[in-house]
């Protein structure tokens, strides 16, 4: 298991370096704050790993990166989409998320896994998504997307919200199950890394966006 942690550690580094030197090429466009993101995470998944086995915090780092997490993805598409009814589904979705995270931490502070915004958060993380795509498909603005930086953030973002709630909703079916439970461990791992390979991969191919692409 400390194999998997190492790798999906190593991935996160990798994609924040790479966010990093890479900022210049997207820089104008609506995720320039996305290296943030990424060392953000870097430094919450370095503090859990200290804090927790010594009993300092238990959910606290979790819980706040889901809806971090949610919140921000959320808010790119919402920054992408132009058409004034679907940016409004997308602001209906992100009320909806901050409602539930709160919820869930007035009724069970961090003493626990916020497990229904974890399922939740990523689920409308994958609507906005898909109304991002709409959008897209409406516009004739991007003529190769797979050459933006934003492609990558919401692909690599797309499979991560797809595989968690399925895999958290997997771990509660299997909790008794000790063997199930690493099994499942190491796919979420294995996806962590991809997500965070595709990151990387999307700043080195991508090209640098245009001025007028920033909002």
């Amino acid at each position: 298991m400390k194999t998997i942690i190492y790798a999906v550690h190593i991935a996160e580094l990798l994609a924040a370096i790479l966010a990093s030197i890479y900022y210049f090429k997207y820089k104008k466009t609506p995720i320039k704050f996305f290296y943030i993101y990424l060392w953000y995470v870097l430094i919450n998944e370095a503090l859990a790993s200290i804090l927790i086995p010594k009993g300092i915090v238990s959910y606290h780092l979790t819980n706040i990166y889901g809806l971090i997490t949610s919140l921000y993805v959320t808010w790119i598409c919402l920054r992408y989409v132009r058409t004034l009814y679907l940016n409004r589904i997308i602001k209906f979705l992100m009320l909806i998320i901050g409602i539930t995270h709160i919820a869930e931490f007035v009724i069970k502070g961090f003493d626990e896994p916020w497990a229904i915004s974890k399922t939740i958060g990523p689920l409308l993380g994958v609507v906005a998504l898909f109304i991002y795509l709409i959008n897209l498909f409406k516009s004739a603005s991007v003529i190769n997307p797979f050459k933006e930086t934003v492609t990558y953030f919401l692909i690599g973002f797309a499979l991560f919200f797809v595989a968690s709630p399925v895999i958290l909703m997997a771990r509660i079916y299997y909790l008794n199950n000790l063997t199930m439970s690493y099994n499942l461990s190491y796919i979420m791992g294995a996806i962590a890394i991809l997500m965070y390979t595709i990151f990387s991969f999307g700043f080195i191919y991508s090209k640098k966006a245009s001025d007028l692409e920033e909002n």
